[in-house]
């Protein structure tokens, strides 16, 4: 299958991605699209709709769960960070699609970090008022960076094979 080349193509999967189709990104990666002068803004815009959309979506997620969940152990705090963390992948496959503009990932990708670290002040400047175990909470939020988002999601084989992040296979 073959990914848009067209402003319609483009601008169905986008919208189709802003309402929560991740299915989409697979296709919306294989895409390409020729930028004039006609259809640039308009382009830009439709990508920046989807973004924002997902990016407010995962963090209307992400706060529900913590005012859902009272975290009695440092292991749910860090469980929460992790579904986040995962969860925010979407979002960064999103970003560095092969048929975006450089300018353009640059300036998502510039968002991404302000947001991420928007949110990890947050939940610092929040931790600041727990005295007992705020180390470890810190290094836990620590973790919690873009750049720590792996590249690609390891598939596990179906024969229950669990591989390392660096690729070794753990044999028990």
């Amino acid at each position: 299958m073959e990914g848009p080349s067209t402003y319609s193509q483009w601008t169905k999967l986008l919208d189709q991605f802003g309402n929560g189709d991740d299915s989409v990104l697979e296709e919306l990666n294989k895409g390409s699209f020729i930028i004039d002068a006609g259809t640039a803004t308009r382009f830009y815009t439709k990508v920046e709709e989807a973004y924002k959309k997902r990016k407010q979506n995962w963090l209307d997620k992400f706060q529900h769960s913590f005012q859902l969940q009272n975290f009695r152990t440092y292991e749910e705090f860090e469980i929460a960070l992790r579904n986040g963390k995962q969860n925010l992948f979407t979002l960064h496959k999103f970003i560095n699609l092969n048929g975006f503009p450089i300018d353009l990932k640059k300036t998502l990708k510039k968002d991404m970090e302000d947001f991420v670290d928007e949110i990890k002040t947050s939940l610092k400047d929040n931790n600041s008022k727990i005295s007992k175990g705020r180390e470890k909470i810190l290094i836990l939020l620590k973790s919690f960076e873009l750049n720590t988002i792996p590249e690609e999601i390891k598939h596990i084989p179906d024969n229950n094979e669990i591989i390392a992040p660096t690729g070794r296979k753990i044999i028990f």
